[in-house]
């Protein structure tokens, strides 16, 4: 009898123990421990400024960095990382400082997504190529533990726990429409809706702390948050930043990038810097007589520049689009090239959503933030219009004015010349891909060679618009 009483205390006595040891188990070591930290928060970045809504506000990267947020050491904590030119650079705190861990992986130019791709509670790394996915398990160099395809050019990655299982799956915004996928696999989506407007700006999150990531819609200033997987109304609704701002949550990445603090609410006649630098830019927009020149000649001189595309020049000439953008920036020409200034808010913003979208969808390259009014007409009005759509409008310092052609007096001689009367620090320089419309003459495309030359004899550089995000 003593001993089965000695026994039984001490069964309790280990049970006593066992329920104090759970009680003390670390909670990130629970998969689904980060739906338990509350909901996720809606991020703005003003160049290099994170602001959390209902949290800090704290200097992290440099402009025309991807931003990211994830938990990279499992402490149930999401902090700030950033993404440049195929190298990654985290932080374990919320606040600014230097990274934490830093390593090369994936390639200047790749899509970078994060998220808990094998369910053990930590955020790593993947990116996006394309239509092809690279995802690993860890935040270090390396190669990707799981690889495959999803999706078409132009889309935009979102990834999320969409069925609340503690593992992060995939998927594509294109348009409206969500294309969503529980398994890191290629194959269809398990969830097709059609959410927000075309021009918005998609963002995910766990609005509501269950588990499950919901699906939201920046628009300007506002916010469109739903909790559930399916087309309708917004579960909530906010206002928070301003238009241009980089959009994120606790829980995503960026997908658009924001508008530099100095062009919101006007525009670049030069480049912000004080550096002997020249940028070149050519606008698309009617034929492309002088494409093939232009392209040889930046490639052979190893030249950089940033092109602005129409959206009608880019479905007449799909190819040549993809050619450019495989090479260089683009940017928003609108899509039928008309005078906005004299549109309603409405069309305006149409002719930069449609082109935006044919851009996308035909090059796969993202021409946020660049976008050139056509004739150069502009006013308060369109350039916000603009700047709500994440849009920077660039002008130019210099016209060469090679698109009017021998028969309206023009010459190599006068490009050249007009080039180099105007040149100082962070000139741009307006160019044409196209022909003249009656003589046939492409003096931008000529010229451009001596131009090169000359520009780098007076001791100065050429750089894209990408350098300066």
């Amino acid at each position: 009898m003593a001993y089965r009483r000695i026994t039984r205390h001490r069964w309790l006595w280990m049970l006593t123990l066992l329920a104090v040891a759970l009680s003390l188990w670390p909670a990130q070591l629970t998969p689904t421990a980060a739906a338990t930290t509350g909901p996720d928060a809606p991020i703005l970045v003003r160049d290099r400024t994170w602001i959390v809504r209902g949290g800090p506000t704290f200097v992290y990267g440099r402009p025309g960095d991807v931003q990211l947020m994830g938990d990279w050491d499992a402490d149930g904590i999401a902090t700030p990382g950033v993404f440049r030119d195929g190298r990654w650079y985290l932080r374990n705190r919320l606040a600014e400082g230097t990274a934490d861990i830093s390593f090369a992986y994936g390639r200047a130019g790749d899509v970078p997504v994060v998220g808990d791709w094998n369910g053990d509670g930590r955020t790593t790394i993947g990116v996006v190529r394309g239509t092809r996915w690279h995802l690993r398990n860890a935040n270090a160099g390396g190669n990707a533990d799981i690889t495959f395809g999803y999706a078409r050019r132009g889309d935009v990655p979102v990834t999320g726990d969409w069925n609340a299982d503690g593992r992060t799956g995939i998927g594509v915004v294109r348009g409206r429409t969500w294309y969503l996928r529980n398994t890191l696999s290629t194959g269809t989506a398990q969830l097709s809706l059609a959410y927000g407007r075309p021009g918005d700006r998609p963002v995910t999150g766990d609005w509501n702390a269950d588990g499950r990531t919901g699906i939201g819609m920046v628009r300007g200033r506002t916010w469109y948050l739903r909790n559930t997987l399916s087309t309708g109304t917004a579960a909530s609704t906010l206002v928070f930043g301003n238009c241009g701002d980089g959009a994120l949550s606790t829980g995503s990445a960026r997908t658009a990038p924001g508008v530099p603090v100095s062009m919101r609410g006007t525009e670049w006649t030069g480049l912000p810097t004080t550096e002997r630098v020249v940028a070149l830019t050519f606008d698309a927009g009617a034929n492309a007589d002088g494409l093939a020149s232009i392209l040889g000649t930046l490639e052979r001189t190893q030249t950089p520049g940033t092109f602005f595309l129409t959206g009608r020049w880019t479905t007449s000439y799909p190819t040549l689009a993809r050619q450019v953008s495989a090479a260089h920036p683009v940017g928003n020409h609108t899509d039928t090239h008309p005078d906005l200034p004299t549109l309603t808010t409405t069309a305006a913003r149409d002719e930069i959503i449609r082109a935006h979208e044919l851009i996308r969808a035909t090059t796969g390259r993202e021409p946020r933030p660049w976008f050139r009014f056509p004739f150069g007409a502009r006013n308060a009005g369109t350039i916000e219009a603009a700047n709500c759509l994440n849009y920077g409008s660039v002008r130019w310092t210099v016209d060469t004015l090679g698109w009017k052609g021998t028969s309206e007096g023009q010459s190599t001689a006068t490009v050249t010349q007009r080039v180099l009367a105007n040149l100082g620090p962070g000139t741009i320089v307006l160019m044409h891909v196209g022909s003249h419309p009656r003589d046939g003459s492409t003096l931008d495309a000529a010229a451009l060679p001596e131009v090169i030359r000359q520009v780098e004899a007076r001791g100065y550089r050429f750089v894209d618009l990408d350098q300066y995000r």
